[in-house]
């Protein structure tokens, strides 16, 4: 049993970020999220590989909701419905799974195929991952691996957390479980949060990064300010002038690698963002109309029902204000780390 362990956790020091992340990728396979695999080789060379095992598993997961949906749609499963019948009565359900769809049909494409296997980021990493290393740093590359666990496990929580609220609100109203709307309304939180979670992971990468570059710069700015403060500056010897001078214009070059990375960065994800965050923008104005709609109808008299409704409603809600404020506040904390290294 503790060789099987030491296999899946090995107590080694990892060479790069794709080493460090290794684990962690069958478990995108197994959710059909990784048809394209990367791999490091000899010489910190990336390498995108095809994986079977991936390949298999999104063709399960994307066929199920694709059944799920046709059932849904055919059969006029609804969810709110159950619990209070509004006025947009099947519209509203049949306007939430056409944009659903659209976002699957994207999703399909972009977070198997394109960012899975997204060759050319991991590079650009992988060589600032490097150009640190040549000036002395080391890079944490187990704090990185810890992170990506910890995204895993909040993922997971978080289905959990939407399923159990629907199902425990119908349930408590005696009220039947459409499984089939369920899932593939589950199934769309999912790709949004798997999209957001990788995007969310890149930055934080690229923040760690920026900030080994800050505690250099900053280590050679109170150590110049200590001599300058002390007049012997002069007298410092001119090989020690010539690191110091070398370090700061290696920190400037690694700079301009995490420019280009950031750059990488927004191309691969800058669409599929501004359609996630629209996506959920919707589901934010719709499920809003539902409970203004059932509140003003006097729904709360029926206390009962009135907290079902209000459960599923505010699990949605939580979920698409939980996806724009991850976007945002990586996006925001990385930019503050970047504007720190300008000013340094």
């Amino acid at each position: 049993m503790k060789r099987k362990l030491k296999k899946f956790f090995p107590n080694k020091e990892y060479n790069n970020i794709v080493e460090a992340t290794h684990l962690w990728k069958l478990i995108r396979k197994l959710t059909g999220l990784s048809v394209l695999t990367l791999e490091s080789k000899e010489g910190n060379r990336i390498e995108t590989r095809f994986s079977s095992l991936g390949f298999v598993f999104f063709l399960l997961w994307f066929t199920i909701y694709f059944y799920c949906t046709y059932k849904a749609h055919n059969e006029d499963q609804t969810i709110l419905r159950n619990i209070y019948s509004t006025k947009l009565q099947r519209y509203g359900d049949d306007f939430e799974r056409i944009t659903s769809i659209i976002y699957v049909l994207y999703s399909m494409w972009k977070l198997p195929f394109q960012i899975s296997g997204n060759r050319l980021l991991l590079q650009e990493i992988v060589d600032i991952d490097k150009a640190i290393e040549s000036v002395g740093v080391t890079i944490d590359y187990k704090k990185n691996a810890t992170f990506a666990l910890f995204i895993y496990i909040g993922q997971i929580a978080t289905y959990l957390f939407r399923l159990f609220c629907v199902w425990g609100c119908l349930g408590n109203l005696n009220s039947p479980v459409p499984v089939e709307k369920l899932y593939q309304d589950i199934f769309t939180d999912a790709l949004s949060l798997l999209l957001t979670s990788q995007y969310c992971f890149s930055l934080v990468i690229l923040r760690d990064r920026c900030r080994y570059i800050n505690k250099i710069l900053c280590g050679i700015e109170n150590r110049e300010s200590s001599r300058l403060r002390l007049f012997v500056y002069s007298s410092m010897p001119g090989a020690e002038k010539d690191i110091t001078c070398r370090k700061i214009k290696d920190c400037s070059k690694i700079y301009g690698m995490i420019y280009k990375a950031v750059e990488s960065t927004n191309i691969t994800y800058g669409f599929a963002l501004v359609l996630t965050m629209l996506l959920y923008l919707i589901f934010i104005i719709l499920y809003m109309f539902y409970f203004m709609e059932a509140t003003a109808a006097g729904l709360f008299l029926d206390t009962k029902k009135y907290i079902d409704f209000l459960i599923c409603v505010l699990s949605e809600l939580l979920h698409a204000m939980l996806i724009i404020f991850l976007n945002i506040y990586f996006s925001e904390e990385t930019v503050k780390e970047t504007r720190t290294t300008s000013f340094v």
